[in-house]
């Protein structure tokens, strides 16, 4: 048996008057829905050979099938191949036997496929919605009615295939106290699956294609080196370090568009990133910061601040709510275009640069370790240097997005260093030049007084860093003691991880990525949590 109890209601009311007050409407009905399954199946076979380990073959052949593609296109079929020759091993090395410890040349390649879209979008798909269209013509009710996917289907679609060559070569040296290897490869992608803008008389807007190549092609050089290696002591150190460079190798009908981040949805730069054939992805496009406009730009007439013939105008990029000395300022790409004065004065879509690219010139990392006796030490480095970071938290928080007016919550741009137009002291807007020039006295930023802001390059920054990621120190306890202790190993340690970062980058952490909505946008830091710095301690323990 279930007993409930209630307090405190009015003594007057009933049980009946109660419970009818529960009935305030129609239950909203139960939405249930239920996704297309998704199916994958593969199957591969693989054939070795090594004759002496100084020849070595390996094959393989992969086939995938999804049912995320139309029948007909659901298989791919992905081989790949490797061969290595020891090359030390060979008779004529004999004579260097004495240095080189092991020399070892390889050739691989391969191919391997991507299936990562979403389901159906190679058929024609509807959904049930009721919106505001009443099939009935009785508007107090909603009759459900079927809604096109707002994505133009595409029974064409099929894997996208990423091939991999490789060229490496494999050394140790010194009876293996110096060791590492050197690569050499390529790496194209074809077919691509893209959101592609489609002409807008189809009735939609994109549709999921297979679109063009990209390639990525580079040199990576590892290094292993054992300083100093004796009874007590030994120090040892790896380094590698990584040059990349990729490139839109094809594209599909259209050679060149902008694409936007959308960061920040609807309300967020539009056509920040620049893809074109030829080109390389992480382009960031947009217009050429020129700090703020000075009061010799504008004529002063009752009250009012007009902008001098010759002067850049970009207050309709910017939907300033105050648009005169201390607005932000962008350059002028092209003074010539324009059959009028004011025309040609205009900033507009036709004034955006390449302004970032975020994509490092080298990778890298380094590791020191060093054991003294039952001490050890160890410290892990890495690198990135030569790439932009789209700082997007800027722009974000110096605009008037979301009617949050004089919005300016960076430290960098506080009211002693931007520039306003109210006075703190009275709450009142100041238009006079002399006062207005007495009030920002020492203003190094614009005014923060802007309905929207697009990309300029003052949010672009350097991203390169130097991070140590880790630090160890461990102590084993020496074996004369576990043998009494009937222990094989004990070992007690301390780690930090992600100890410090050399950057000049201004937020909080230089290794972003954190916005994405596609693979042709990276290098976009928003809203992003910042790392954690932790330290653990433990020992090892072995019976």
């Amino acid at each position: 048996m279930i007993r409930s109890t209630a307090k405190y209601f009015p003594k007057d009311i009933k049980p009946k008057s109660a419970l009818s007050m529960m009935n305030l409407g129609t239950a909203d009905p139960i939405v249930t829905s239920d996704g297309t399954p998704v199916t994958l199946a593969s199957f591969f076979g693989r054939i070795n050979y090594d004759y002496k380990s100084k020849y070595l073959v390996s094959a393989t052949l992969r086939a995938d099938g999804s049912s995320k593609f139309a029948p007909g296109n659901r298989w791919g079929y992905f081989p790949s191949a490797g061969i290595a020759w020891r090359i030390s091993d060979e008779n004529f090395m004999e004579e260097t036997k004495c240095w080189i410890s092991d020399l070892k040349l390889r050739l691989s390649y391969g191919q391997s496929g991507n299936n990562r879209i979403a389901s159906d979008s190679w058929k024609k798909t509807f959904s049930v919605a009721t919106g505001k269209l009443f099939l009935d013509g009785n508007e107090t009710s909603r009759t459900p009615y079927l809604s096109p996917n707002v994505v133009f289907a595409n029974p064409d679609l099929k894997w996208e295939t990423t091939t991999t060559r490789n060229l490496g070569l494999d050394f140790s040296l010194f009876n293996q106290r110096l060791s590492g290897s050197v690569e050499v490869y390529k790496n194209t992608t074809s077919d691509l699956l893209i959101s592609a803008t489609i002409p807008a008389n189809t009735g939609y807007e994109r549709q999921l294609q297979n679109i063009g190549e990209t390639s990525n092609k580079g040199v990576e050089f590892t290094l292993n080196w054992t300083a100093i290696q004796n009874k007590d002591f030994r120090l040892a150190a790896s380094f590698n370090i990584g040059f990349n460079k990729n490139k839109i190798e094809k594209l599909g009908k259209t050679k060149s568009w902008e694409q936007s981040s959308n960061w920040a949805g609807a309300d967020g730069p539009t056509g920040d990133y620049y893809i074109y054939e030829g080109g390389e992805i992480g382009l960031m496009y947009g217009y050429q910061t020129d700090g703020m406009y000075s009061f010799d730009d504008f004529d002063y007439n009752n009250g009012k601040y007009i902008i001098k013939p010759g002067v850049p105008n970009n207050s309709t990029l910017i939907g300033a709510k105050w648009f005169g000395p201390g607005a932000l300022k962008f350059v002028n790409q092209n003074p010539d275009e324009g059959t009028t004065q004011t025309e040609k004065d205009l900033i507009n879509a036709k004034d955006k640069v390449v302004i970032g690219n975020a994509n490092p010139k080298h990778t890298g990392g380094f590791t020191l370790t060093a054991e003294y006796k039952g001490f050890d030490f160890s410290a892990f480095f890495n690198w990135v240097y030569g790439n932009d970071v789209y700082n997007a938290n800027k722009l974000n928080f110096t605009n008037y997005w979301g009617g949050r007016l004089y919005k300016n919550i960076l430290q960098e741009m506080n009211t002693n260093d931007r520039f306003i137009n109210v006075d703190p002291s009275t709450g009142k807007e100041v238009t006079n030049p002399a006062q207005l020039k007495e009030l920002n006295k020492g203003a190094k930023y614009w005014s923060a007084a802007m309905n929207r802001a697009p990309l300029h390059s003052w949010v672009i920054e350097d991203g390169s860093f130097l991070r140590l990621n880790t630090l160890t120190l461990g102590y084993s306890v020496p074996k004369k003691i576990l043998s009494k202790l009937k222990l094989e190993q004990l070992r007690f340690y301390v780690s930090g991880y992600n100890l410090w970062v050399w950057t000049k980058y201004s937020g909080y952490d230089p290794e972003v990525d954190a916005i994405r909505s596609t693979p042709l946008t990276p290098g976009v830091d928003y809203n992003a949590y910042p790392r954690s710095r932790s330290f653990i301690g433990g020992l090892n323990l072995t019976f």
